[in-house]
């Protein structure tokens, strides 16, 4: 807790750690010119004392990449797209799962303290802004697939509004009006993004949504999926089609379909989204979105070196394109 009810000074953080005030000030400015455990004891004290806005200086060639889930193959071809940015200008990558915990600043900076990282890409959502910026502010960073689109912090993406919006038209263009919707976790921008586009996309076609047939799952969750998937297609009224915001949901669409004696794309048009290997070895090979993944987790990477290099760099936010990859399930 900070009990100075002032602005906090070098002395105050001086006596507060026992260094002097010279020490407080080479490991603000120059964290090379002092050892590490009395660098990562004057920072702490700063962030306790309510003095963290200096920005955090290392020389350590490591980026520190927030990773939400293992589970999701989305990941896979985006940190090795990091890791060969990475590798090419001398630098190494230290994964950090976040899982469910929040994302808040006094986390993210305690482990960018601990790993000595010279910036950060995060896969993850960071939903406070204030947290954000602060942590632009501190060390250069860069969001990677989730942005929070509230904030002017450098990002690359894609637009899911508008890829998801496709995806309903390409499946009225098919014949199908009764589309379903299996949609991830809520908290994560993509989540949010591609419900909107089903919506729109079904008001542009006339379609009026049914409740029933759109799921946000709690998780990211094969188990789940299958489950809302065999309760859609065991309803008398079922869907003529199902669209997945990933394609592990489409895979146990398919298993789903496949149980209870169902034809694809006869009976069920099934379309997933990210390309991933699942939607070559799903049988038949399964219609999706396809995300430029690798070129995403490269250009982040060399936009976040540019930012370490050059911190006065003007931010960018780039948009990448997606395309509709035509197979078999629809």
């Amino acid at each position: 807790m900070n009990e100075f009810k002032g602005k906090v000074t070098l002395q105050d953080i001086a006596d507060a750690t026992g260094f002097s005030i010279a020490t407080v000030s080479r490991a603000i400015n120059s964290h090379d010119s002092v050892k590490k455990n009395t660098y990562d004891k004057i920072i702490r004290a700063m962030r306790d004392l309510g003095y963290d806005n200096a920005p955090i200086h290392h020389q350590s060639k490591l980026i520190l990449i927030l990773l939400p889930d293992i589970d999701n193959p989305f990941y896979s071809d985006l940190i090795k797209g990091i890791s060969d940015a990475a590798d090419r200008q001398g630098y190494q990558e230290i994964i950090v799962r976040t899982g469910t915990h929040p994302l808040t600043y006094s986390f993210i900076a305690d482990i960018v303290i601990d790993t000595h990282a010279e910036g950060m890409i995060t896969l993850d959502a960071i939903s406070d802004i204030e947290a954000l910026e602060k942590l632009r502010d501190r060390i250069p960073l860069v969001q990677c697939a989730e942005y929070n689109d509230k904030s002017s912090v450098p990002f690359v993406s894609i637009d899911d509004i508008h890829a998801a919006r496709q995806v309903v038209n390409y499946i009225v263009s098919k014949g199908r009006r009764k589309i379903a919707f299996i949609n991830g976790p809520l908290r994560y921008k993509y989540a949010r993004h591609r419900l909107e586009g089903f919506y729109r996309g079904l008001e542009q076609a006339g379609i009026v949504p049914n409740p029933g047939w759109i799921v946000q799952l709690p998780e990211f969750s094969y188990d789940a999926a299958l489950s809302i998937a065999t309760q859609l297609l065991s309803q008398p009224d079922r869907p003529e089609a199902i669209f997945a915001s990933s394609d592990v949901f489409a895979g146990a669409v398919v298993k789903a379909a496949r149980r209870l004696g169902l034809s694809i794309p006869q009976d069920l048009g099934v379309i997933g989204f990210d390309n991933t290997n699942i939607s070559i070895m799903c049988e038949p090979a399964m219609t999706t979105v396809k995300q430029p993944q690798y070129q995403m987790g490269f250009i982040a990477c060399e936009m976040l070196i540019e930012q370490i290099n050059n911190r006065s760099i003007q931010p960018r936010q780039i948009m990448l394109d997606v395309e509709l990859i035509i197979r078999e399930s629809m």
